[in-house]
């Protein structure tokens, strides 16, 4: 990790480029810390959309309309595509009113895509760099938000209450889990590509920090997103040869070092935090009583006597249930309609809201992100692409398990993976004049 990417002297420009895209990929975490653990500004959908215009401006160029950076076409079609056609069924399909917050969702995704098109290739060591503090950060105020919260125990899910009346009771769980998520990557990219001792060691109890949030968390989905990334990592980067190349590596005295301070440090913490080692494993196992529940739910199988219905679970069966009585009808071509039913599993939600073509371009642009997510993994390009390949694993575990396929905890992380993901990197950037719009990033084939 490079720390002189934060002067903000030699920097400024692609520090306030990405911290602009990092607001808007992964905000909500400062937002609730903002409004509802510091009690500034209204607890309101206001707030948020002061927050994004905010993150925007500061995403803005100097040559804004009059350079652009090609993003991955195949990407950018079928995203694009899908969003065109549940807009036009959001204005002339649909049956449940046109509220301003959808506005604002296809408002801000739109403005928000646009603008990455205009941010540089070189941006892309800075930007992973700057998730990484700010999600850490972000991990240290709900910290300070769950200790500060006389509503929460140990034990309970890890999440920042909200201030508004009538809210969510214990906050949300789920954005809690993906910033533990996004904070644990990262922290793990750059500690591969860093080289310093002390550098190493923060980065590596960074990331151990993070999958405690994971844990506290107890969001299903991250739990298996986590499970999914591992798994790709054995199966496309782990070799059996690498195990005598790490063994060998620990024997260097820089290494020497590292190791030991993180066993002083892991053993410190033990014997000091025991109780919250023991919580943590008390987490897991309310995890794993879920999970039974969840079998439990979808099979009919009891694998446990403790086991129990699993509400949540149920909703997806009976969405499973519309998705089938969709397909053996005539809306099978165009859909009910926009946000016709909620299924809690967009995938399907696409099919039964939009018909055949909805589902078709929702459907390919998951599958060639993973095509290309799993590329990356096996040959990695660069950080910063490396990271959003294995967040998109992590979060693929919510096309089946919840969300919508419109909503912007979707469509963010999408619009940065549309520009940054499956394109061809070079090392020195050279600008096309002006009257070709395109810059030389080109999609990977």
């Amino acid at each position: 990790m490079n720390w002189n990417l934060f002067n903000i002297y030699s920097n400024f420009n692609y520090l306030r480029y990405s911290l602009g895209i990092m607001m808007m990929l992964n905000g909500f975490p400062l937002i609730f810390f903002i409004r509802d653990t510091l009690k500034i500004g209204p607890a309101s959908s206001a707030f948020t959309a002061v927050f994004m215009i905010v993150a925007l401006l500061l995403m803005t160029p100097s040559h804004l309309f009059k350079r652009y950076y090609k993003p991955n076409t195949i990407l950018f079609n079928l995203g694009v595509g899908f969003l065109a056609i549940s807009f036009y069924y959001f204005l002339f399909i649909n049956f449940q009113g046109k509220a301003v917050a959808d506005y604002g969702t296809y408002m801000f995704i739109g403005a928000f895509l646009f603008l990455l098109l205009h941010i540089p290739n070189d941006v892309k060591d800075t930007l992973l760099a700057v998730i990484f503090v700010v999600s850490l950060f972000c991990n240290l105020t709900l910290v300070y938000s769950l200790l500060t919260d006389p509503n929460w125990s140990p034990g309970m899910r890890a999440a920042v209450s909200f201030s508004n009346e009538g809210a969510q009771p214990g906050g949300n769980p789920h954005i809690t889990a993906r910033n533990g998520v996004i904070c644990m990557v990262s922290a793990i990219i750059l500690l591969n590509n860093s080289t310093g001792v002390f550098t190493r060691v923060f980065l590596f109890f960074s990331a151990l920090f993070s999958l405690g949030v994971v844990v506290m968390s107890l969001a299903k989905s991250s739990y298996l997103g986590t499970g999914l990334m591992l798994g790709a990592f054995f199966v496309f980067r782990f070799k059996a040869r690498n195990i005598l190349t790490s063994i060998g590596g620990i024997f260097k005295f820089s290494n020497m070092i590292i190791l030991i301070i993180i066993l002083i440090g892991i053993n410190y913490f033990l014997n000091r935090y025991g109780d919250i080692f023991n919580l943590l494993l008390g987490y897991w196992d309310v995890f794993e009583n879920r999970i039974m529940d969840v079998i439990f739910t979808s099979t009919g199988v009891k694998l446990t006597d403790e086991a129990d219905v699993d509400y949540s679970a149920m909703g997806r069966v009976s969405g499973f249930a519309m998705f089938v009585k969709t397909f053996f009808s005539w809306n099978v071509f165009l859909g009910m309609g926009y946000k016709y039913d909620y299924l809690d599993v967009p995938i399907l939600e696409s099919f039964v809201n939009h018909g055949i073509l909805g589902f078709v371009f929702f459907a390919s642009f998951n599958i060639f992100l993973a095509i290309y997510a799993l590329r990356e993994v096996k040959n990695p390009t660069n950080p910063l692409t490396t990271f959003l390949a294995y967040l998109f694993i992590s979060m693929s575990v919510l096309l089946a398990t919840g969300g919508r396929p419109y909503d912007i905890v979707f469509w963010f992380p999408y619009a940065v993976m549309i520009r940054f993901l499956g394109i061809r990197y070079t090392d020195s950037m050279k600008f096309k004049p002006k009257t070709d719009p395109i810059a030389v990033a080109s999609p990977a084939s």
